[in-house]
């Protein structure tokens, strides 16, 4: 599959970051227009446009979903690997240590 583009890459970056603080904080509180707007990007390049995944893993990360809370964030993860499916990337361990370069230079960049 080829690397996603530098769009792409940020909509996922987006939803990484999501679904992290879903993991530490609980649901998200609407109306997180960054991750509403990353979703639907998304699903505009998507290959089958199937729009459960996106619909799934919105509802998860808002708390909409059916799943208990303890396999919510393990939920979501499985809704963004069928995001990146639908869109046609590899979610692979290169794709992770892209994520893992972001989140180290974020944090840098937040520090006093």
């Amino acid at each position: 599959m080829p690397t996603p583009s530098r769009t792409t890459f940020i909509a996922l970056v987006v939803l990484d970051d999501a679904i992290r603080k879903l993991e530490a904080n609980g649901p998200l509180k609407p109306p997180q227009h960054g991750v509403r707007l990353a979703l639907a990007y998304l699903f505009s390049i998507t290959l089958s446009k199937n729009r459960e995944p996106f619909d799934e893993l919105w509802r998860t990360l808002i708390g909409r979903d059916r799943q208990a809370l303890n396999i919510r964030s393990t939920w979501a993860g499985t809704q963004f690997g069928r995001v990146c499916q639908e869109i046609g990337v590899n979610q692979d361990i290169e794709l992770s240590a892209a994520f893992a370069r972001v989140r180290k230079v974020s944090a840098a960049a937040s520090r006093p």
